[in-house]
């Protein structure tokens, strides 16, 4: 284990979206969503972000001196995102990837000098919706599709028989985990589930373990199917792994806390977010769980944090980018440079959105999309030209993440994930402490298990 420690504002912490009960993470710099004023992250006082960060290696490369405007003709990129919506809405993402194209075209040229144009489309949490807004930027022309979160999927199909690429998001449907169009930077809920029982059973020496889930789709299969299967793998039996799902438009589950709670579990992964983040916290307290508390990285956000008060202390959360304000080593410079990068692009060209909020998540897919199509060059991007590029991408730099790789192999039940591996970070109440040794290696851990309908699962239901 490493002895790292970083405060709550320095920290590169995960962000899960819950749909209402979705797990996927993404490094995110800290301070309060759509508090800029109270933000702890530092900004500068430099003219543009550019200037912030010159001559700092990055992953879009080395920052110039001074901001290069783009002009000419636009490459257009859509976006699909669940902006509005009664069961979530998660207008904070499109706002990030428009901060981040404004960004691009403003102070970093454009791609090759030309600026991009970015088309939103809202899903309003309808499938009919995610079809229509596919439809609609398949007929704008636009050469690839960055997600925001699509709960439907059902824009896939569309983009697929378009041969048209879907980039980035976080992850939820089927479709999005498994088309031969869509390309993840994000280790989702699989990446999620097995990261926690791996360091559950290996790290803590848990001998039992509760899972809670939503029972939905792709987030059931990662706990079964990925969780138990992982900690079954590591030698636990059967009656040793409890699953409790529950519906994922439910409101209240401290009941299938306290359900979890009573198979006297060593370690209890709870797949859930947003509103379910402090009474999980204060319901563990309240019930006095022994069990350590493995919770998705949206529950680290410092709003979360300060509402759970000393409920807070001693859980656990998963990451995607080292947590250190002292980088020890190239990568780990290079991925503090992009999330500084991150924080002082927004603070010159968001509406207000801070840089703790999820919009990390669109914000480092335009930044690696842009640097795909300057490989490419920028009168040669095309559709397919992205999808082959994509697809040949191994080790390829992520924009504050892990390296992806894109040809289907780190997870091959579902290829669309490029990146899946994880960190495993501890809070004791006041910082974050790194507890695994580096990153941890989702891929190997699920590589052995049976890629059949139901693999991994084990135990009952809550």
């Amino acid at each position: 284990m490493t002895g790292r420690r970083a405060g709550r504002g320095g920290v590169a912490l995960a962000v899960a979206l819950l749909v209402p009960a979705l797990a996927c993470t993404e490094p995110i710099p800290g301070g309060a969503a759509d508090r800029p004023e109270e933000s702890s992250f530092t900004i500068s006082d430099a003219d543009s972000a550019v200037e912030a960060l010159a001559g700092e290696d990055t992953t879009l490369g080395v920052i110039p001196d001074e901001p290069v405007e783009a002009s000419g003709r636009p490459i257009r990129l859509g976006m699909i995102n669940q902006d509005t919506g009664a069961v979530g809405a998660f207008p904070e993402l499109t706002r990030a990837a428009r901060a981040a194209v404004d960004f691009v075209n403003a102070e970093l040229g454009g791609v090759d000098g030309r600026p991009l144009e970015l088309i939103t489309c809202d899903t309003g949490f309808s499938p009919e919706g995610s079809t229509s807004c596919a439809q609609r930027l398949v007929s704008e022309g636009v050469v690839a599709v960055t997600g925001g979160i699509d709960v439907w999927g059902t824009s896939i199909p569309v983009l697929e028989s378009n041969g048209v690429p879907y980039i980035g998001g976080i992850p939820v449907s089927d479709a999005e985990l498994r088309s031969p169009i869509s390309f993840l930077f994000s280790g989702g809920s699989p990446g999620a589930f097995a990261a926690f029982a791996a360091y559950a059973v290996d790290e803590l020496g848990a001998e039992r373990i509760a899972l809670m889930y939503g029972d939905f789709g792709s987030i059931k299969e990662a706990a079964e199917r990925y969780g138990a299967g992982v900690a079954a793998s590591l030698g636990l039996a059967p009656e040793d792994v409890t699953l409790v799902p529950f519906p994922v438009t439910e409101d209240d589950l401290v009941p299938h806390l306290s359900a979890a709670a009573a198979a006297e579990p060593d370690a209890i992964i709870a797949g859930a977010a947003d509103a379910a983040c402090v009474p999980l916290m204060k319901g563990a307290a309240d019930l006095a769980v022994d069990a350590d508390l493995f919770l998705v990285g949206a529950c680290a956000a410092p709003q979360i944090l300060d509402a759970a008060g000393q409920a807070a202390a001693g859980r656990w959360f998963n990451v995607e980018g080292p947590v250190s304000r002292h980088p020890e080593g190239p990568e780990e410079t290079r991925l503090a440079n992009d999330n500084r990068l991150y924080a002082e692009a927004l603070a010159r060209h968001s509406d207000g959105l801070d840089p703790a909020s999820a919009g990390t998540i669109a914000f480092r897919d335009v930044m690696n999309i842009v640097v795909l199509m300057r490989e490419i060059g920028a009168d040669d991007v095309t559709p397919q030209a992205l999808i082959d590029t994509l697809r040949g991408a191994v080790d390829h730099p992520s924009f504050a993440g892990h390296d992806y790789t894109c040809d289907g192999t780190p997870i091959p039940a579902m290829p669309s994930l490029c990146a899946p591996q994880q960190i495993i970070a501890h809070y004791d109440g006041d910082e974050f402490t790194q507890a695994s040794d580096g990153w941890i290696d989702v891929p190997a851990l699920v590589a052995d298990l049976d890629a059949g309908p139901g693999a991994g699962s084990a135990g009952g239901a809550g």
